[in-house]
């Protein structure tokens, strides 16, 4: 069967369906870039779609409470597999991988971030141990009680199987765990928010933190750039202080939006990347 890569509008998403689907991707890109993922990030998420997955392009969305969009992603996925499933059957394309437990032992799901986007990722992948262990032993003392009572009451009526990233492994780019300041590209208006009092949550310290005291991140991929002055440091800081080495990490040339281009990107990204998701 011919595989057209188009995205679709479904629930609030970006699907492009791949007909005989080996997998499914979910991408994050950063900061106003994954705003619109189907534009900036065209080249490498049609490269995936043309080995063989269905692409879901998320789009980033500005807050300063990453939590709740971090749970609400997941919260999601649910109703998008759903559509999903339904719009691959109405094109008679192959639908069973819709119908997994993405959390199962196939580890037919996978997710990729750019930038800010892969703080979701790692937030999420905190929440994993949800499942399992109580609120306290995952978030310690690392956030404040606020923090606390925004993930108690994003997470009402969930269940913690339906956050969970087990068996999903990722594949960080350039990921840039920073405060506001990243978000906000102009320095002044990013300092006037700080002394505003107004920051992330959770903040740069506190993410470090909650990684720290995590036994996960076993499924990741980590692809850094060798000019890349945005997300240099949180790239030192991962390689020092993850629980568990990346199962596969490279630094190639390049710089922080190297992953971005519409009709052309990067070529040695793209192939690290299917190499990585082949690989995990």
């Amino acid at each position: 069967m011919k595989s057209t890569f188009k995205f679709l509008p479904l629930k609030y998403s970006w699907v492009a369906i791949h007909p005989q689907p080996i997998g499914v991707v979910q991408f994050i890109g950063g900061a106003f870039f994954g705003t619109f993922p189907t534009l900036f990030y065209r080249y490498l998420l049609e490269k995936i779609y043309d080995k063989g997955y269905t692409v879901i392009a998320l789009p980033y969305r500005f807050t300063f409470r990453h939590w709740s969009v971090a749970i609400g992603l997941v919260q999601e996925q649910s109703a998008l597999r759903e559509a999903i499933l339904a719009e691959a059957k109405r094109r008679d394309y192959a639908y069973n991988i819709y119908g997994e437990d993405p959390t199962g032992a196939a580890k037919n799901y996978f997710w990729i971030g750019h930038s800010l986007g892969n703080k979701y990722i790692a937030l999420l992948e905190l929440l994993t141990d949800l499942e399992t262990k109580s609120e306290q032993e995952v978030l310690g003392d690392c956030v404040g009680p606020d923090q606390y009572q925004e993930i108690e009451d994003r997470l009402k009526g969930t269940e913690f199987k339906d956050i969970s990233l087990l068996n999903q492994p990722s594949i960080l780019m350039a990921p840039a765990i920073t405060g506001i300041e990243s978000a906000i590209p102009i320095k002044a208006v990013a300092n006037f928010v700080k002394r505003l009092g107004l920051d992330v949550k959770p903040g740069v310290e506190e993410t470090h933190c909650l990684i720290k005291g995590s036994q996960l991140f076993g499924l990741m991929g980590l692809i850094s750039f060798d000019r890349d002055k945005i997300a240099g440091d949180t790239v030192a800081w991962l390689k020092a202080n993850l629980p568990h080495q990346p199962a596969q990490m490279r630094e190639l040339k390049g710089e922080h939006l190297t992953p971005l281009g519409y009709r052309s990107g990067d070529r040695t990204l793209v192939d690290t990347v299917l190499n990585f998701l082949k690989a995990l």
